[in-house]
């Protein structure tokens, strides 16, 4: 199972053109963030990208297949889990403050993601597209930031660090239920008001 998983983000092999690809990338995620992920249909999207939904479905097997490739195609970092590595924990946890900022104003933004990666817990075949790597990357990301600081020293090896990691990822999934927003500003209160005290706490 897991050498199949990801291939369900892969474009169907095949000596395609394509160079209509972006195109349809393109209509895919304007249609996901009109209408969100369930409302999204391949009708619509052929029709923005100027396609038929054959050719869709001769590049992508799915819907899930084409939105997922579509969030990487624009957020290729989605497909990795670099947390900052600095040297400090406060030197990491700005890092995250300034990568919020800079998701901002990106085409996918943070809160598309969750919202996608939410729709995920009852969409087998988006939760197998998507490969935990979206819903779960914040919670990966934290954890090695405050694993690292273990190694340094600076925060106790005695304390259940993955908590913190638990709840702040658990905070900002609260946050896209009740529609708000998942941005610098909140990133830079969770930091300040939760993680820094618990780890001042546990020094």
């Amino acid at each position: 199972m897991a050498e199949t998983e990801p291939k369900l983000r892969q474009r169907t092999e095949g000596r395609l053109d394509r160079s209509r690809d972006p195109a349809i990338l393109d209509a895919a995620l304007a249609a996901l963030k009109e209408h969100g992920y369930d409302a999204t249909n391949m009708n619509d999207i052929a029709a923005r990208a100027g396609v038929g939904k054959a050719a869709i479905y001769r590049r992508w097997s799915s819907k899930a297949a084409l939105i997922t490739d579509a969030l990487v195609y624009w957020r290729p970092e989605l497909l990795t889990d670099e947390a900052p590595d600095t040297g400090s924990l406060h030197g990491d946890l700005e890092a995250l403050v300034e990568r919020a900022q800079r998701n901002e104003d990106a085409i996918v933004s943070y809160d598309l993601i969750l919202r996608v990666a939410l729709e995920a817990v009852h969409d087998r075949e988006l939760a197998l597209a998507l490969d935990d790597l979206m819903l779960l990357r914040g919670r990966r990301m934290m954890s090695a930031i405050l694993r690292r600081a273990v190694d340094r020293g600076e925060i106790s090896a005695d304390r259940d660090w993955s908590l913190v990691s638990d709840v702040t990822t658990a905070m900002s999934l609260m946050r896209v239920v009740n529609g708000q927003r998942v941005d610098a500003a909140f990133v830079r209160a969770v930091i300040d008001t939760l993680v820094l005290p618990a780890v001042r706490d546990g020094r």
